[in-house]
């Protein structure tokens, strides 16, 4: 039996995506290709090109009576563990979105941005594709990791957990076979940054973890 793909797209309160891609998301949306949802800072640069379907968040950035009636209104109290974020991701696993695409991770303050990488740790978790869109895309892999890419494109390998075993990586100009990087060695030496700014060698890249959680990071060159 095939898997059905259910596509979501998540707004946070980051740097905006280009209009460009805004009115291309609109018309995903309006041809029930996609849902959106939105944290509550981000639904006023979201609103100008369409109506999301559900805003989440405790609403210290938004008025909740300024969000249109056909929008779900998920809200939470301020006093809460969770990131607006986080919780908007958690709701769409649970409701069965198995391919979530995040805009506005990056920019904004640096502890946000820092702290929403627990986005992507909780969509691995639950076995769900996750990306961070933007001039780089951000993935989060402990198993065999396997994308689409520019030709000279610029691959980042950012180890995630204190200890990140590469097995394998192919359609990089730096290969690495049976690779230990630890999240610190930046400290005493300069190990962990043979997986930053590799290059792509051919439209498809692969890299293999045996143990670890990597971050990796693609550049998202103009065109594509």
């Amino acid at each position: 039996m095939a898997c059905t793909v259910k596509k979501g797209i998540l707004f946070l309160n980051g740097e905006p995506p280009a209009c460009r891609e805004l009115r291309e998301i609109a018309i995903r949306k309006k041809e029930n290709e996609i849902a959106v949802f939105c944290t509550d800072g981000a639904y006023a640069y979201v609103v100008p090109f369409m109506q999301p379907d559900a805003v989440v968040g405790d609403f210290d950035s938004l008025d909740k009576n300024a969000v249109h009636e056909s929008c779900e209104v998920i809200a939470y109290s301020f006093d809460k563990d969770y990131t607006d974020g986080y919780l908007a991701v958690k709701i769409m696993i649970e409701r069965g979105f198995t391919d979530i695409d995040i805009f506005g991770a990056y920019g904004g303050r640096p502890d946000m941005a820092e702290s929403n990488y627990t986005l992507l740790a909780l969509a691995l978790k639950s076995g769900v594709r996750a990306r961070f869109c933007g001039k780089m895309s951000a993935y989060m892999t402990n198993g065999l990791f396997c994308a689409q890419a520019q030709t000279g494109a610029t691959l980042s390998l950012v180890p995630f957990t204190d200890v990140l075993h590469i097995l394998h990586t192919k359609g990089l100009k730096y290969a690495l076979t049976d690779y230990t990087m630890k999240r610190f060695d930046g400290i005493e030496s300069s190990r962990y940054i043979m997986g930053v700014s590799n290059v792509c060698e051919c439209e498809s890249v692969e890299i293999s973890v045996g143990n670890g959680v990597a971050l990796v990071f693609i550049e998202e060159k103009s065109g594509r």
